[in-house]
């Protein structure tokens, strides 16, 4: 057996040679590598104050785009700053915000990467810059240089004339040296006002939807808007707030665009168009390109400028037409009527109201009475069957919108409902056989340009006192007062 020394000689320069080995390959490595980089935390590669500041100017060496903001301090020692790029018009107005934020964007620099750069610029595209930012200050001029984006997208590379080193920044930083004047330019608000409005009108081009309505403002100094075109009727709040958020509108992000590109943005054909008519006889019109990419890309009718709106900003304009008006055929309240009669065939009953306003149809003094009999039942958790009867007539809901000039059938109605209101005015809605599952809704003579499906008036609820059709609640009521005890009825 050979001894332990013997063996531990050859064990010895076992491991000698594998350290030599592993020495040579980190020293190739190392040779073969242009940069090395180190992560030294979140700090500071620059922090220079807009009061310091008397001019930042920001080439682009790519397109050969300049821009410059000029800094000055006013009585009250605040920032203020004036534009002057290559695009610069002394007709816009430019945005004090937008201009400041720029200036400290691109005057405070944060890093979490140093680069020991050893001379190797190109490796980040900084020796021949995409941007070069100069900035003035009263002790000198700090020149600084944006180079390429970093693999992850999150930041690009950037370094300070003078220094060897590399620093990786927000990306952000390349966003604000890539703007140009349309970027900076003042936000324009919308304000209109609703007392000065007579009409407004809506279409889109998705479903050849086209919309017309007039406009009043209440007491309340809220505005409302009653369709006249294709069909009388009235709107739904959605249909209102399409029209409240363009009439305040703030439009801030333009867009630069010329006639041969605007099939890119979707606004060779818009989309969707709004229109104000003023009482004065001017129009202010919005058109607006399907949502892409998050945006809405728009402009307003003569006034040359293009702009993009977040997809969130205008609500409602896909809604359906069925959405954007009165979704019921004939909505109201128990306050403003003395009777509703209805007739199915050879049936008929007649509803006779007195509630007063500020009152609900269950109220103690209020009286309800149908055919006669007392109406007021409830079940015993205080349900009231005439307030189904009555719901279940108010909210017959429309099934659909069918333009057509339709003359009145010579034949009598399926159904009707006739409404005499506390001025005696008397209105009549007349429901005809379209097809096996609905009805055509005629008001007062006139077709409604809509139909109604005959589950808003047949269908039976159950126990579910919220789902009945209108001539199976009036069923049920006629159950209830047959059938009670002492006022109570239950299912």
């Amino acid at each position: 057996m050979k001894s332990v020394k013997n063996l531990l000689v050859p064990f010895i320069i076992f491991i000698t040679l594998c350290i030599f080995a592993a020495v040579y390959f980190i020293a190739d490595s190392v040779s073969k590598k242009k940069v090395s980089e180190s992560t030294d935390g979140f700090f500071t590669v620059l922090n220079i104050s807009p009061n310091e500041i008397s001019k930042l100017t920001v080439k682009n060496n790519e397109s050969g785009y300049t821009y410059a903001i000029n800094c000055r301090a006013n009585e009250n020692g605040d920032v203020i700053c004036d534009f002057k790029g290559d695009d610069f018009s002394e007709s816009e107005k430019y945005s004090q915000s937008k201009l400041l934020s720029a200036v400290y964007t691109l005057s405070t620099f944060y890093s979490e990467h140093r680069i020991e750069s050893s001379g190797n610029l190109s490796d980040f595209g900084l020796d021949n810059p995409k941007i070069k930012i100069s900035i003035d200050k009263t002790d000198g001029t700090v020149n600084l240089y944006l180079g390429n984006i970093t693999p992850d997208e999150q930041n690009c590379y950037m370094y300070i004339e003078g220094s060897s080193d590399v620093y990786t920044v927000d990306v952000s930083k390349l966003s604000y040296a890539g703007f140009k004047g349309i970027d900076f330019l003042e936000a324009i608000t919308i304000d209109i006002d609703f007392n000065e409005v007579k009409t407004v009108h809506f279409d889109r081009k998705t479903d050849g939807l086209a919309l017309d309505a007039n406009v009043s403002v209440g007491k309340n100094g809220v505005a409302s808007f009653e369709l006249y075109s294709p069909y009388v009727h009235g709107t739904s709040g959605y249909f209102g707030t399409m029209f409240d958020q363009l009439s305040k509108l703030v439009i801030s992000d333009f867009i630069d665009v010329d006639s041969s590109r605007l099939s890119e943005y979707g606004l060779d054909v818009p989309a969707y168009h709004f229109a104000f008519n003023m009482e004065d006889g001017e129009k202010i019109e919005f058109y607006f390109s399907k949502p892409s990419g998050g945006y809405y890309y728009g402009f307003a009718k003569n006034s040359g400028k293009y702009f993009k709106l977040s997809e969130f900003t205008l609500n409602g304009i896909d809604n359906a037409e069925t959405v954007l008006i009165d979704p019921y055929i004939c909505y109201c309240y128990v306050k403003d009527y003395t009777s509703i009669t209805g007739t199915y065939k050879d049936k008929s009953f007649k509803l006779a109201l007195d509630v007063s306003e500020g009152q609900s149809i269950v109220s103690d003094e209020a009286t309800v009475t149908l055919d006669g009999r007392n109406a007021k039942i409830n079940d015993s958790f205080g349900r009231s069957y005439c307030s189904i009867l009555f719901e279940s007539i108010a909210c017959i809901k429309i099934g659909g919108v069918e333009i057509a000039e339709k003359t009145k059938p010579s034949s009598p109605a399926e159904l009707s409902l006739t409404f005499i209101d506390k001025k005696f005015v008397t209105t009549v809605y007349e429901f005809y056989p379209k097809g096996t599952d609905s009805y055509y809704v005629f008001k007062n003579g006139e077709y409604m340009n809509f139909y109604v499906y005959a589950t808003e008036i047949f269908n039976d609820g159950g126990t579910d006192t919220y789902s009945y059709g209108y001539w199976r609640a009036y069923e049920l009521l006629n159950q209830a007062i047959t059938n009670n005890m002492n006022g109570i009825y239950d299912l």
